[in-house]
């Protein structure tokens, strides 16, 4: 499908499959069209390529509609290797926020190309299990869930509303899921748009009780994403089973000790249910950070998780690094997925973001989908799973 918008009114390109010198007349091509003049604006060259000389057809009717009919009489004339409207580029969107240059992890992940298409929508829901969120922040509070009467999510170590972060840990983690975009203050998240449900597991040390309290919470309001940026070494049976039973996306740090998750596991990350995601950290090289963990088996992507500028308290902006840091990434990306394709089931945007990755050499043997989040590629993978 054509998207009217991106078309240039009273144009049409034409590939032939021979050279116009070849043919008695242009009629022989443009029979009962309506034309005002043709442009040769890429000869033919040699033999062997099937397609030779390329056309820009001027119409003489400036109707959108004219363009697509046109396009499609065109391509059905045996002189025609394909017909195309004049379709009209433009940048890649780039947000107005000021430190957007400072950002190296988006451009990395093909951020831009991909808010060409999508910036997140307000329907989506990302629990950002962690130390809580500064919800007074300028740069995140328009994002903020809110929760029965006006609270911003829940604290599951004092079975209270008091979600408000103090440690920091989780405003950053939420700056790069959901900083408000194109607000020209401070930093853009992966989306410009989204609601971020301060879920407040701990401050410095995050218990098991309150994590699975967390995933219930979840479930109960129908949060669809949960980034969880901590973890241990601690193989627990009911965290692995409370994660078998939520009904949405579990977004894990693999852990920074640098060794292989698949000898030495970090869980929730290394734990194999279906709806986890397993991410690495890798530097603006896309080589592996030096401090993340790594699996072939266990881990399944990697993404930017050094010298990584977010939100800090108090209104501020820090840089931080870690598989902390690069999890929000995935977990911006699965919500972008979201807003933009609803349809999609939780597996299938997993599936999508594995499959559609940057792979790199010294990745292959490290990670088991071999490369790095592309959220451009992962759009563009959603857009052909729409089509059939």
């Amino acid at each position: 499908m054509f998207n009217k918008d991106n078309i240039q009114p009273g144009r049409v390109i034409v590939a032939l499959n021979t050279t116009l010198d070849s043919l008695e007349s242009v009629d022989d091509i443009l029979s009962g069209i309506e034309y005002k003049k043709v442009e040769l604006i890429f000869p033919c060259k040699g033999e062997e390529y099937p397609i030779r000389d390329i056309l820009l057809v001027c119409l003489g009717c400036q109707e959108i509609s004219t363009v697509i009919s046109t396009t499609q009489k065109l391509s059905d004339n045996r002189h025609v290797t394909y017909a195309e409207p004049n379709f009209l580029f433009g940048r890649h969107k780039i947000p107005n926020d000021p430190y957007y240059n400072q950002l190296w992890g988006l451009a990395k992940i093909s951020a831009p190309q991909a808010w060409d298409y999508a910036t997140g929508d307000t329907d989506v829901i990302v629990g950002v299990v962690d130390s809580g969120i500064d919800h007074t922040h300028p740069d995140i509070s328009a994002n903020m869930w809110s929760y029965a009467d006006g609270y911003y999510g829940w604290n599951f170590i004092n079975d209270n509303s008091e979600s408000m972060d103090t440690a920091g840990h989780g405003t950053h983690v939420a700056g790069i899921i959901g900083a408000v975009g194109n607000n020209a203050i401070g930093i853009t998240g992966v989306c410009w748009k989204i609601k971020l449900a301060a879920l407040r597991i701990g401050n410095k040390a995050f218990s098991l009780d309150a994590a699975i309290r967390a995933i219930d919470f979840a479930n109960v309001n129908r949060i669809s994403i949960l980034n969880n940026s901590w973890g241990g070494r601690y193989d627990s049976p009911s965290l692995k089973h409370a994660i078998e039973n939520y009904d949405g996306l579990f977004i894990a740090s693999a852990g920074n000790h640098g060794v292989d998750s698949d000898i030495t596991p970090d869980y929730p990350a290394a734990y194999d249910n279906e709806n986890i995601i397993s991410v690495a950290a890798t530097d603006p090289n896309d080589a592996l950070a030096s401090f993340s963990n790594y699996g072939a088996i266990s881990v399944d992507i990697a993404a930017p998780g050094a010298n990584i500028l977010s939100l800090a308290l108090n209104g501020e902006y820090s840089s931080d690094e870690g598989t902390s840091m690069s999890t929000p990434y995935v977990t911006g990306a699965a919500a972008l997925l979201m807003s933009y394709k609803p349809d999609l089931t939780r597996l299938e945007i997993k599936n999508i973001i594995l499959s559609s990755v940057d792979k790199y050499p010294q990745l292959a043997d490290k990670i088991s989908s071999g490369g790095v989040l592309n959220m451009f590629k992962a759009i563009q993978q959603a857009n052909t799973i729409a089509q059939k």
